[in-house]
Formats: C-alpha cells, structure tokens, sequence
C-alpha cells in the first residue's frame, strides 16, 4: 500500500468507513438503500467520522467478536465489519436517539506527515 502513494492509516480509515457504511446499507436499510450522511473533520490531531442513518437502530456493542482463531470452515460468513472498525480506528462509539437516528462517531489519531 505504501508503494501506491497509501498509508496503513488511510487504508485503515478507509477499511473502517467502508465496513461501517456496508453494515448501514445491509441491516439498518436491510439491503434497500437509504441516505447516509457521512463527515470527516480534523479535530486536533484526530480525524473524526460520523455516519448518520435513520434506518433500524443497531448497536454494535451488541455484536459477539469474532473467533478469528476458527479455522475457515468453521466461521461464519461476514460479521467482521466491527471488529475491523475497532481495529483500525482509535475509538469507536455509537448512539440511537428517535429524532437523529443511527450516529456512528469514529476517531484516528494521526501520526503520519500530513497531521496538522
């Protein structure tokens, strides 16, 4: 990735809001498609993602981790998406209010040589 001019951070970022917006589009939508407002903004040295929905509330804390040490057989398919957004972002939280819906707030800290 590094050779392609792409950081693991904005690889990781981009993984991460990816994840995020699929997991959107199939269970809070369920596969229908709806809007999705989606922010980035530099606060500090953090970059910081919010996804807004107003399809079914989910709550990713709800969500068992993975046993990424199953073999391949053995693992279910999909249910990943969580557990690469905690990977790759810093801090992952999410809340569900009537009037706002869905809002996923997702941070990095910015280490590389484009931080502020």
């Amino acid at each position: 990735m590094e050779q392609m001019g792409i950081s693991k951070e904005e690889h990781g970022v981009q993984t991460a809001v990816g994840e995020a917006c699929t997991n959107v589009m199939k269970y809070a939508y369920s596969g229908k498609g709806g809007p999705i407002t989606l922010t980035c903004e530099m606060k500090d040295h953090d970059l910081v993602v919010v996804i807004n929905d107003h399809g079914k509330p989910f709550d990713p804390g709800s969500v068992s981790p993975p046993n990424l040490d199953a073999s391949l057989e053995k693992r279910r398919i999909g249910g990943l998406g969580i557990h690469l957004m905690k990977k790759y972002m810093d801090e992952v939280t999410y809340n569900f209010k009537e009037d706002t819906g869905n809002t996923l707030v997702m941070k990095k800290m910015l280490t590389g040589k484009n931080k502020p």
